[in-house]
Parts: structure tokens; C-alpha cells; sequence
């Protein structure tokens, strides 16, 4: 049920709008509906009704209008006696003049919020609520005129917010012809006229804009004898010196875009998609859950149903593939990761998402469905994401809805082996007899997407009857009864292993080794482990076995997950399998330790960074198998490899997976157990654990010495002696970092004496000795320089512009901040990245530019909420202490602008200002 007043008012029900009969009676209704829950005398409802000269018999007249009403009216609403007086009840929600404030509110709240994509989607849906004037035929009635006139200025505000939601998201040349129409329509309204003039200006129609601001002050003189406001003049001149805080913002981080693009068409599932679409855009469904067995096309179903919604959802859609994953406990940080978050409990994952409007697509979440309770709690802290999950199994958790996915019926099925026969054989074209061979091989593989897709990729080689004679013999009976999910897997399996028959043996080897991958390789990758060559690579995607992803990289391979399964147990039955496995964990242990930053890694060494993040999957799988065989020393070795990974990017992770290893290694060399103790404290760290870093650096540190590594007792001093910064304890932290120093300049070990002369100038920042910290810092970051340190030397350029700002040495602590931001923006350090920024915003507040510091700040705060920025977090507040209040205009439009920017347009943004201000005739 619902009352609108948004236009003509009228009561709907669920067959439609409920007949209200005589003019009175509508009146009646509508002076109700203003004081909804309030008790309304007679004597007002009667003014309302007749107005001043009513009839003798109004009195009962009023009674039996309000019977009629009561008549007529669905429920819940209905109108309460209260002594001589009535009340309107109305269930919340049903009224949309309630709705609309509503959705106002969140829109407003999302724009201050920094999410202006949330903003715009919210007041859409407000704006689409009203149907005409508020209260139409009595807008200018003496009861209804204030509330009608009240309706009409929200809406009014709601139509000026969604314009400058539109225009933060750079939509100018998009909403341009719309906001002229309205501004001229609505010459009084200067925000109206500003959000034309700047729309206009973006357009590259900068005189336009000009000649609107004349209009618009013309205007104001003639009628009202006032100069425009001082937003609108300063907006002109603004334009006059084309001011750069003008442009448009990048709308990189409003909305997300990681579904995988499909590889063909879907076919024959209109039905199953228009059902679905309803689904995921009702309020009450935040997790649907589609079913089926597998092979039966869920995941190529859900993929096109969240692409179709994606629009719908101010913050697009996210694709997050749980099919690599064994441990439940590790889905929650999948899912950050494909958000572009850092791992962290449930609680964190869904504060870094606050408000954002989110379809999170979670495919093959049978196997971790241990997991699922978490789903349930992430919806609950995030109240505007919803999840479409695939699984082959009902999770069975609270607020779930199913959706099963069937085959495909007879005629669909037929089009999709025609489809993809077409694919393999672009001239394929079936006379009568194959045509009824297809419908005979679709029938007997039940409809399974996969399977008809795997058959039709034979038409190469096999015609249909002869598609049909081999094929049917494998399949097994399938009649009378219901055809339930292990039924049709059966179906699947056959259809495997007939499709895995048709291989040569060197091809049915090939596709089990390709198995031990978990979430796919590159052709480098399959070479070394496997032994395939380009050529039969080729001949496994010409099966439809083996699928290829063009990446910045070069091509990846993968199989479907179902695919995957079937190969997994033919590599199982393989003499060497375990030989397999090895060479995999070998192969991906040299992988990580070729980006392993730690000190003692090669100087000049090729650093594989970007590589290791691509491959998590493969590096977990062998890590999961080297514990679970028993070689611990294996799983350890990875696990060390992957310590600046565990470091930089998932220290809980590290820290539980160290623990647990270490807990093991009794007997494994004390080279290694002083190494994963090394790489624990640095993940301890990270992780906030500075007493477990303190504990797991002195053990690492007495294995060092026991072996006689003078170069891993130095790395080990250097971390005490940082730990004891750390941890507010400057007095024990020089002693162990001049005698790191010192080792290290014995073995002329640079990047060591780099490290630790930064560590010695932050002390003598601590200790108050501000020159010499200057100068040792100046050292430490020239020498990272000629070592080629990238690292080292933006922590310590940040670090000296961090001093120079404690002495409100302004300049010095902007030039500082850009050298490390042109650094940061090299390695992806996001961490050094956002201290710079800070440093540079509290420069521009500083010398008083608040709208630099807040379009800054704001890109600080953008960054805040992708995923969590480690000590960062901690000191902060420090750091905004000495920003503009929050009351600042210029500082407020500065956040908003800054918080749609990605970090590296900040980055970009921030540098370029400072060569501009260093180019030779620039002031």
C-alpha cells in the first residue's frame, strides 16, 4: 500500500490506485495525509474541507466521508476516532513525500560522505517519486498550501544536490542541457546559476559561462536591487583566471569495474535474467544465492545478471572468484583484495566500505561455505551492499534467498551447440538428420550448459551423428523421476571424462598437470612445471578444456573450476603426481623470493613485486601442500620468500601462517628458523604486535649469531633498534643501531648502511637534534639513491619533509613531500604516499590556501576508505589537527573535490603544482 502526494494524491493498492470517489472526499484525505499520526479536530477538517462558509450539516457530512474512506482504504492505514477528532495511521514507509525526505537526507549524507556516485543514485530515486506538483489540484488551498510549498523547495534542493553529485562525478557535458533549462527557469536561484556557469566552463564554453553570470546579476538588480552572492562571484572570477581547482574531477574510485568480460553470448536465459534483475534491485533480497550443479551455467548466469544490475548500484559491481581457495578463513581477505582493501576481521572490511551502493558477485563458495556466516555479518555492517553468490549447495544461512538455476530447456540448448559449433567451425551447417543428432545429444547431456559447450566444440572433428555414437555409450541413463542435482552431475562427469577421452595421452597429461595451478599461469609458469609447449597449450583451448585471458603481462591460462575438479583427480592418478606438486612449489618459491625486499636480498636484483601479488593462489596452494606433506622446511622457505608480501600487504596473514610453521620447525636448519623469525617480526609489526615483533626479534636475532651471519645479526640490530622507536623508547635504540651500522659498513653492505643511518637520523628527530637529524637523513637518502633503494630513499625523503614541517620550515617540507611522491608513485607505496600528502596539505593551510589543503586532505581521506593504511592510522589525528576547521567553505569544496580522486592522480596533481611553481617565469 501507498499514499502519494507527489502529484495527484491518490491511495494504491496492490491491484492499483483504490478509487476515492467524490472531490470532497480527496480533500479530506490530503488534509489527513499533511498531519499523518496526529489528531485533527473536526472544526479543522471541516475548514479544510469547505473552508470558511461550510454547510449546517458539515458535521455529519465529515463522519460519512470518513466512512467512505475507512471503506475504501487498504490496509495497514486507517483513520483512528480520537473524541471529536480523527487521525491518520500509516505504515512507515507508505507515504512517498516520506520516502523522498528520506532519500534527501541519504543523499545529502553520502555527498559529505565523499560519495557523490552513492549521492546522485539516492536523489535520482527521490526526484523519480514526483508525478507533478505536490498536492496538485490543493497545492494553493489554505490547509495545504505550506506543506505543498515546503515539498516544492525540497525538491528544488534534492534537484541541485543531484546536479552537483552529477558534476563531481564529471558529468558536466551529460547534465548540461538539463541544469540550463532549469536555471532559466529558476533565475533566482544562484546556486542554480553557478552549477550552469561551472558545467559550461568545463564544456570549454567559457564565455557562455560569463555572459550566464551577467544574466544572473542583471536579474538581481532589476528585481530584487542586490548584487549577486559572494559563491557566484567568486565563481566569475574564477573563470576569468581559469582557475585550475575548476576542472573537472577524475571519477576513478566512485565506481568499481571488475566483472570479467564474457567470452561470448549468453543464450537462453532471458527468462532467468529478467527474474533475476527484479531480485537483486528489491530492498528486502541483500543475498541471493544461485544453485545448481555444476556445469548447469551459474556462474555465466550470475556474471550477465550483475552486469545488467551493475548500473543500478551507485558503486558498480565486484567480481570476487572463491574457486582458488581451500581455508574459509581466508575469505574475507579475498574478498578485500578484489575491493582493493586490506585484509582485516569482518568489521574492518565493512567499515572500509561504509556507505558505498555495492552488488558484490561472490562465485563458487561451496567448498569455504564455512565462511558463509560471514556473509551474512559483512551485510549487516554494510547496509548498501548486496551479494550474489554462486554455489552448488544452499549456504543455509539466515536472510539467504535461492535461486536455483536450471538446464536449459530443449530449444535453447539446441541454439547454444549451434552457437558454439559455430565458434569452432565458423561454416558448420547442419542438414536435417545432424540437426535431430544435436537434439538427441543436448537431450541426453540434460541441458548442461557445459557439457553442450564441450560437445559442440567437437564439430571440428566430429559430425553430430558421430558425436552422438561416441558420446552416447558414456552417459548414463537418465529416465523416469525427478532430475535431481546428483543426477545431472553425473551427466557432467561423464561428459568429462568422454571430452578427456578424446585427448591423445599427451594431451590428457598435459591437462591433469595444468591442474596443479590454482587460479590459473602463465605460459612461463606451465612451461617450467609442466612441460607443455605453446602447440598443445592451443590444443586444450580448441577443446573448450583450458581458457586464455589476455593480461598486462601476456596470456593466462585457467580452467573452469568444474574442469578443474575432473583434472585434479586425473593428476592424482599420475605416477608422478607428487613430483608435479614440487616442481610447482619450487617454481613459485623462487617467484616470491625474487620480490622479497629484505636487506638481504641482491642488490640490482630484478624485483618480480607485481608478479607475486598476481599469483597469492598459486603460492598458498604450495605453501597448503608442503605443510600438509609434512616438509615443513618447504613450507617455511615459501612462507620467508613472501615476507615483505606478508609485510606490505597482509601482515595478519603472515603472522598466523609464521606462527603456525614455527610452532613445527624443531627441526628444520637454524638459518631458516632465524629467517621466519626475521620475516614474523616485520609481519608483527605491520600488524600492530609490537611486543610479539620484540620477542621474534631477539630469538632471530640469537640464531643470527649462533650461525655466524655478522650480515643477519646487523638486519636483526637494525629492527631492535627501530622496534624500540616504535615503541617510545628512544634511549635503548641507539646502541643497537650504530652497531648494525657499523657491521654494515664493514661488509660495505650500502643498502644496510642506507637503512640504518635513517634509523639514527629519526632517532636524533626524537632526541630534539633537528640539524643533525637533517643531515644524517640527507646521507642515508643520497645514498639509497646511488644504490637504486627506491624504498628507502622516499621513506626517508618523507621522513626529512615530516622535520622540516616540525620547524615550520614550509617550502622545505613541500619539496621533501614531492621528492617522496614522485618516488612513492614509482613502487606503489601507498603508506608513504598518504604521510606526503598530509604534509603537503598542512603546508597549503599553513600559508592559507583552504581549499588546497581540504582538496588534499580529501584525497587522503578517498584513499582512508579503499582499505586501511597501517601506522598511518595511529598518528593521523595529529596530522588533521593542524588543518582548517571543518566550517571552512573553501576547506569543505576543496575535501569534496579531493575525495574523487585516485591516489595517483593526487600524486600527480600534487607534483605537477610544484614543477609548475619551480618553471622558470611561473610566480
Amino acid at each position: 500500500m501507498e499514499v502519494r502526494v507527489l502529484g495527484p494524491v491518490e491511495i494504491v493498492g496492490e491491484e492499483g490506485p483504490v478509487p476515492l470517489g467524490a472531490p470532497m472526499q480527496r480533500r479530506l484525505l490530503s488534509a489527513l495525509v499533511i498531519h499523518a499520526g496526529e489528531a485533527r479536530s473536526a472544526d479543522l477538517l471541516i475548514d479544510a474541507v469547505w473552508g470558511p462558509s461550510p454547510p449546517a450539516s458539515a458535521a455529519k457530512v465529515l463522519q460519512m466521508y470518513v466512512s467512505q474512506l475507512r471503506k475504501v482504504m487498504p490496509a495497514p492505514m486507517r483513520i483512528q476516532t480520537h473524541g471529536s477528532g480523527y487521525t491518520l495511521e500509516l505504515e512507515d514507509g507508505s507515504l512517498d513525500a516520506a520516502r523522498f525526505e528520506r532519500l534527501l537526507s541519504e543523499g545529502r549524507d553520502a555527498a559529505r560522505a565523499g560519495n557523490p556516485a552513492l549521492a546522485a543514485s539516492l536523489l535520482r530515486r527521490a526526484l523519480r517519486l514526483w508525478r507533478g506538483q505536490a498536492y496538485a489540484d490543493f497545492a494553493y488551498e489554505q490547509f495545504a498550501r505550506e506543506e505543498a510549498e515546503r515539498l516544492e523547495e525540497l525538491r528544488m534542493e534534492a534537484l541541485e544536490e543531484r546536479i552537483e553529485a552529477e558534476l563531481a562525478l564529471g558529468r558536466h557535458v551529460e547534465v548540461l542541457p538539463e541544469l540550463l533549462r532549469i536555471a532559466a527557469g529558476q533565475p533566482a536561484r544562484e546556486r542554480l546559476r553557478a552549477q550552469a556557469m561551472l558545467a559550461l566552463y568545463r564544456c570549454g564554453r567559457q564565455s557562455e559561462a560569463l555572459d550566464l553570470y551577467a544574466d544572473a546579476r542583471t536579474h538581481l538588480l532589476d528585481e530584487l536591487g542586490l548584487e549577486p552572492g559572494a559563491d557566484l562571484r567568486q565563481l566569475q572570477r574564477q573563470i576569468l583566471e581559469q582557475d585550475p581547482m575548476l576542472a573537472a574531477p577524475s571519477p576513478e574510485g566512485t565506481v568499481a569495474h571488475s566483472l570479467p568480460s564474457p567470452p561470448n553470448r549468453l543464450l537462453g536465459r532471458a527468462r532467468e535474467l529478467a527474474e533475476l534483475r527484479e531480485l537483486l534491485l528489491r530492498d528486502d533480497v541483500r543475498l541471493l544465492v544461485l544453485t545448481g550443479a555444476g556445469g548447469s551455467g551459474k556462474t555465466r548466469l550470475a556474471l550477465e545478471a550483475a552486469r545488467e544490475a551493475a548500473p543500478s548500484f551507485a558503486n558498480g559491481a565486484v567480481f570476487v572468484d572463491l574457486a582458488p581457495l581451500r581455508d574459509p578463513g581466508l575469505v574475507v581477505g579475498t574478498i578485500a583484495n578484489a575491493l582493493g582493501l586490506q585484509e582485516g576481521p569482518t568489521k574492518t572490511l565493512a567499515a572500509a566500505l561504509g556507505t558505498r551502493e555495492l552488488l558484490l558477485l561472490v562465485d563458487n563458495a561451496e567448498h569455504v561455505r564455512a565462511a558463509a556466516p560471514g556473509f551474512v555479518e559483512l551485510l549487516a555492517l554494510a547496509p548498501r551492499l548486496t551479494m550474489l553468490v554462486t554455489s552448488r549447495v544452499v549456504l543455509h544461512v539466515s536472510g539467504e534467498r535461492v535461486y536455483p538455476v536450471e538446464p536449459l530447456p530443449a530449444e535453447p540448448a539446441v541454439v547454444l551447440f549451434l552457437d558454439r559449433a559455430r565458434e569452432a567451425e565458423p561454416r558448420f551447417q547442419p542438414d536435417a538428420g545432424e540437426e535431430q543428432a544435436i537434439r538427441r545429444i543436448c537431450d541426453r547431456l540434460d541441458g548442461l550448459p557445459l557439457a553442450i559447450e564441450l560437445a559442440a566444440s567437437r564439430v571440428r572433428t566430429l559430425a553430430p551423428v558421430e558425436l552422438l555414437d561416441r558420446l552416447d555409450p558414456r552417459l548414463p541413463l537418465l529416465t523416469g523421476g525427478p532430475r535431481d542435482l546428483p543426477a545431472r552431475q553425473q551427466t557432467l562427469r561423464a561428459t568429462l571424462a568422454w571430452s578427456y577421452g578424446l585427448l591423445d595421452d599427451e594431451g590428457r597429461r598435459d591437462l591433469a598437470q595444468l591442474a596443479v595451478f590454482t587460479g590459473g599461469c602463465m605460459l612461463e609458469a606451465a612451461e617450467a612445471v609442466c612441460d607443455i609447449t605453446p602447440e598443445r597449450i592451443s590444443s586444450l583451448l580448441d577443446a573448450n578444456l583450458l581458457r586464455r585471458a589476455a593480461t598486462a603481462k601476456g596470456s593466462r591460462y585457467s580452467m573452469l573450476e568444474t574442469i578443474r575438479e575432473y583434472a585434479s583427480e586425473r593428476l592424482e592418478a599420475l605416477a608422478d603426481a607428487e613430483v608435479v606438486r614440487r616442481r610447482h612449489a619450487e617454481y613459485f618459491l623462487e617467484l616470491a623470493r625474487s620480490a622479497n625486499l629484505a636487506s638481504e636480498a641482491p642488490a640490482g636484483g630484478e624485483q618480480r613485486y607485481d608478479v607475486v601479488i598476481s599469483e597469492q593462489s598459486n603460492i598458498r596452494a604450495a605453501i597448503d601442500w608442503a605443510t600438509e606433506t609434512g616438509d615443513v622446511a618447504l613450507a617455511l622457505e615459501l612462507t620467508v620468500a613472501l615476507e615483505t608480501f606478508w609485510t606490505t600487504s597482509d601482515p595478519f596473514e603472515g603472522v598466523r601462517r609464521l606462527e603456525a610453521l614455527l610452532a613445527r620447525a624443531d627441526d628444520v636448519p637454524l638459518r631458516l628458523r632465524a629467517r621466519a623469525l626475521r620475516a614474523l617480526s616485520g609481519a608483527a609489526t605491520q600488524a600492530g604486535d609490537l611486543e610479539l615483533a620484540e620477542r621474534a626479534i631477539h630469538e632471530s636475532l640469537d640464531g643470527f649469531r649462533a650461525i655466524g651471519d655478522e650480515l643477519g645479526v646487523g638486519n636483526l640490530l637494525h629492527r631492535l633498534g627501530m622496534n624500540a622507536l616504535n615503541r617510545g623508547e628512544p634511549a635503548r635504540a641507539r646502541e643497537p643501531l650504530e652497531e648494525s651500522l657499523a657491521i654494515f659498513r664493514r661488509h660495505g653492505a650500502r643498502r644496510g648502511e642506507a637503512i640504518n643511518l635513517g634509523g639514527l637520523g629519526y632517532l636524533a628527530q626524537q632526541e630534539g637534534h633537528a640539524d643533525q637529524a637533517e643531515a644524517v637523513l640527507e646521507q642515508s637518502a643520497a645514498m639509497a639513491a646511488e644504490e637504486g633503494f627506491t624504498w628507502w630513499e622516499a621513506t626517508t625523503r618523507a621522513n626529512l619533509a615530516e622535520l622540516a614541517l616540525a620547524e615550520n620550515r614550509l617550502d622545505d617540507a613541500a619539496r621533501y613531500a614531492r621528492q617522496a611522491l614522485r618516488l612513492t608513485a614509482r613502487i606503489g607505496d601507498r603508506q608513504l604516499s598518504v604521510y606526503a600528502l598530509a604534509y603537503l596539505a598542512i603546508v597549503a593551510a599553513e600559508n592559507g590556501d583552504a581549499r588546497r589543503a581540504g582538496r588534499l586532505w580529501g584525497a587522503v581521506e578517498a584513499e582512508e576508505t579503499r582499505r586501511p593504511v597501517g601506522h598511518w592510522e595511529g598518528e593521523r589525528d595529529q596530522y588533521a589537527a593542524r588543518l582548517p576547521a571543518r566550517s571552512s567553505s573553501e576547506f569543505e569544496i576543496g575535501l569534496r573535490e579531493g575525495r574523487q580522486l585516485s591516489l595517483l592522480a593526487a600524486i600527480d596533481e600534487a607534483v605537477d603544482e610544484g614543477d609548475c611553481a619551480l618553471a622558470p617565469g611561473k610566480p
